[in-house]
């Protein structure tokens, strides 16, 4: 992992892309190797590489952070601190569609039970791009933002700007008619929205919500 990380901070450029891909799969459903990772200072590269990164670096060092945020409060904490959050939402806005995906994920996991991050991330302007997502995106990019905006609904002043940036209709659909883990997600954001917010429970009625969450 080391050698890895050094390779992901002073590499060639072709260096740079194929250890951040290397620490993309080696973080994959591993928790072992997602500290072992931070502990070698690979989240600072990985942050650099979504920043200034070619495209295939930003893709794959994107891919290595959403592994590396999967359950592991400490490296949510050190991807937001080593300035993370802000490169990843000019990603989910102005990225490719594969480093759209990656960086929805990552902003997906970011955001779990991080009451922080979660506040963090909608001051860096994240919501509107994800809403974005859920309307226009591929499979897997709908699948990510509708999962970004369920953990993002959990902070009231999010319900409302989720609501605000025209979120509610485009999860309905996405309830009524996706996939089957795109309407486990779209559900989950529709359930958060309406949780102890009024109007949001209104504006789910009025969009056609109940009858997709009871099917």
């Amino acid at each position: 992992i080391e050698p890895l990380v050094a390779l992901a901070r002073d590499g060639t450029a072709v260096q740079k892309e194929n250890a951040a891909a290397a620490l993309w799969d080696l973080s994959f459903n591993n928790a072992d190797n997602q500290v072992a990772i931070a502990r070698a200072g690979g989240i600072e590269p990985l942050v650099a590489l979504v920043r200034d990164g070619t495209n295939a670096q930003k893709e794959k060092a994107a891919g290595a952070l959403r592994n590396l945020a999967v359950n592991n409060a400490d490296n949510q904490v050190a991807i937001v601190d080593a300035g993370g959050i802000e490169p990843l939402v000019a990603l989910v806005r102005d990225g490719t569609a594969a480093q759209k995906q990656e960086a929805a994920g990552a902003l997906w996991n970011l955001a779990f039970d991080n009451a922080d991050n979660q506040v963090a991330i909608a001051n860096a302007g994240g919501i509107e791009p994800l809403v974005a997502l859920v309307c226009d995106g591929t499979a897997a990019q709908k699948e990510r933002a509708a999962g970004a905006l369920a953990n993002l609904a959990a902070n009231a002043d999010n319900q409302v700007a989720i609501a605000n940036a025209g979120g509610i209709e485009p999860l309905v659909a996405l309830a009524r008619d996706g996939t089957a883990v795109q309407k486990e997600n779209a559900a989950a954001a529709l359930w958060d929205l309406s949780f102890n917010n009024a109007d949001n429970q209104v504006a789910i009625a009025r969009a056609g919500g109940i009858e997709p969450l009871v099917a």
